[in-house]
């Protein structure tokens, strides 16, 4: 069996009593400070943001410590020696954070920061804590937790859809072509047009014609059938296309005399436009004539005759008034369309003030330089809340934004931690504008800013 690596023990002793005790069964940096991301919190303004007390290197701990820190160490069987005296006989290597002392697992020891005092040790880890579980008696089988009314329901069910699918899928579909009679007399006439039949010469002309003569007239066609077979083809082929023509040209002219055709297409023989505007337009010499006379006989047509008369004609032909007015087009902001009305989008009117820090943690930066900076973005963010403003004209409250600031002027951090508003999608949009801002860059560590902004309708 591998023996078990030991594991570090910390305890944490203030005003003479243990807060907390901590086994660190993960072997890593162990940082301590009121920063809220450290292993150990010390919750005090006398200790550092975060400093890496245990630093792990190479798979062995390693104790930092500075000159403003005491404590006493020992290792195994030897008596513990104090850490100025350790710094002044051995020649202890430093980092960032200060002086680095190597630790066994046979090491223990106390040091002291601020008003707190952290006692340490290596030791084994405890075994992980058995999981207490019922007897299979008492837990039941898998079966005691089926639903058995909705189990039966649901099977039943399935197997009814399985057996319509398998059917469904193997009964042929019949399909049935439509005929003559089910298709509209409209569509039919489009697909068969009416042919004109070719009127057969009359047959036996005069009473004078005996029995006889029906044999031999029946001879003749017959011999003269194969003659004729090609010549009555061509001329059916031509009787379709004059009955097309006609039909095409009766269509035409009963086109022409509706509407505006009638007055565009009024033309004489030989396709000389005759009287009323299109013989103004067509005809020699100056423009003259009026549109009453033209526009006679068309209906859905009017003209107005004098200023400000009005035409009487609607779509129909009925006495509904007009004018140019009514087809004004709509503008969308401003009146865009004259003889429309105007549709103008209405304007919302924000007021974002910011009051003073609720919570500033920082040794390098300058808190006024943090506010001016925000108060120049403030048109983000009241560009978010006139966005919303427009669906929710009562929205109004505090939003708080807690953010971090990087030492290089990143915003590496941001949590809405007020909203009395009740709009997330507002909280959300603010938040991003915050996490947009560049800061200057600082020499110092992170810094933690609670900001809150106030938000109310109005100019």
């Amino acid at each position: 069996m591998a023996e078990r690596e030991h594991i570090l023990r910390i305890g944490v002793i203030r005003a003479g009593k243990i807060i907390e005790e901590k086994l660190v069964r993960k072997r890593t940096t162990v940082t301590v400070g009121n920063g809220s991301r450290n292993t150990i919190v010390l919750p005090s303004a006398d200790v550092p943001k975060s400093f890496p007390l245990f630093e792990l290197r190479g798979g062995d701990y390693y104790l930092t410590f500075t000159d403003s820190m005491t404590g006493r160490i020992s290792a195994g069987e030897e008596a513990a020696a104090d850490l100025k005296a350790i710094k002044a006989q051995q020649q202890l290597p430093s980092s960032s954070a200060g002086y680095l002392l190597r630790l066994n697992p046979s090491s223990r020891g106390r040091v002291s920061m601020g008003d707190f005092i952290l006692l340490f040790q290596f030791v084994l880890p405890p075994p992980e804590p058995v999981k207490t579980q019922l007897p299979q008696v008492a837990r039941g089988y898998w079966t005691k937790n089926i639903d058995w009314p909705y189990t039966t329901s649901f099977s039943l069910t399935m197997t009814f859809m399985i057996v319509i699918w398998i059917w469904s899928a193997n009964v042929p579909i019949i399909k049935k072509e439509p005929s003559i009679d089910d298709i509209p007399d409209r569509f039919a006439k489009l697909i068969m047009p009416d042919k004109e039949m070719i009127k057969k010469p009359d047959e036996g002309q005069g009473a004078g014609t005996g029995a006889d003569e029906g044999p031999k007239r029946r001879k003749k066609k017959k011999k003269a059938g194969g003659d004729n077979k090609g010549e009555n083809k061509n001329a059916g082929k031509g009787q379709a296309k004059v009955s097309a023509a006609a039909r095409r040209a009766a269509m035409e002219k009963k086109v022409a005399g509706r509407g505006l055709l009638r007055v565009l297409g009024a033309r004489g023989a030989g396709g000389v436009a005759v009287g009323g505007a299109v013989a103004d337009v067509f005809g020699d010499g100056s423009v003259g004539g009026t549109g009453d006379g033209a526009f006679d006989g068309i209906g859905g047509v009017d003209v107005a005759s004098a200023a400000g008369q009005q035409g009487t004609r609607g779509m129909d032909g009925a006495a509904q008034a007009a004018s140019i007015q009514d087809m004004g087009t709509r503008g969308v902001v401003g009146n865009a369309g004259r003889g429309g009305r105007g549709k103008t989008e209405a304007r919302v009117v924000a007021r974002v003030t910011s009051a003073a820090l609720e919570d500033f943690d920082s040794d390098s930066r300058d808190q006024q330089q943090i506010v001016k900076r925000i108060r120049r973005r403030l048109g983000g963010i009241k560009h978010c809340y006139e966005k919303r403003l427009k669906r929710n004209p009562q929205l109004q409250g505090k939003i708080v934004i807690r953010f971090v600031i990087h030492p290089g002027g990143r915003v590496i951090e941001v949590e809405v931690v007020e909203n009395s508003t009740g709009d997330s999608e507002l909280a959300a949009c603010i938040a991003a504008r915050v996490k947009a801002i560049r800061f200057p860059p600082t020499d110092g560590g992170e810094t933690s800013v609670t900001y809150p902004f106030i938000l109310a309708p109005g100019g």
